[in-house]
C-alpha cells in the first residue's frame, strides 16, 4: 500500500518543481541579457517610430503648403497704346 502512495507522492512532487526549475538559467546572466538585449530593441523602436512620425510631419506640411499655395497673380494684359 505504501509503494502506491509513493509513486503518486513523488511525481506529484516533481511535476510541482518543474515550474521552478523551467525558471532557473543555468547561466545566471541570462535573463540579464535577455532583459537588455530587449531593451536596446525597444528603444531602437522607440527611435524609428519617432523618426516615422517626424518623417509623416514633414511629408503633410509639404502636402498642406502645395494645397494652399497662393496662386501667383501676373500682370493683367494691357492694351497697346498707339
Amino acid at each position: 500500500m505504501r509503494a502506491g502512495l509513493v509513486l503518486p507522492l513523488a511525481l506529484l512532487a516533481v511535476a510541482a518543481a518543474c515550474p521552478a526549475l523551467a525558471q532557473s538559467s543555468p547561466n545566471p546572466n541570462a535573463l540579464n541579457t535577455t532583459n537588455e538585449r530587449l531593451s536596446n530593441q525597444s528603444q531602437i523602436r522607440g527611435i524609428e517610430q519617432q523618426q516615422q512620425f517626424q518623417n509623416n510631419q514633414t511629408q503633410m506640411q509639404i502636402q498642406r503648403n502645395e494645397l494652399f499655395r497662393p496662386v501667383p497673380t501676373s500682370p493683367g494684359i494691357a492694351p497697346r497704346s498707339r
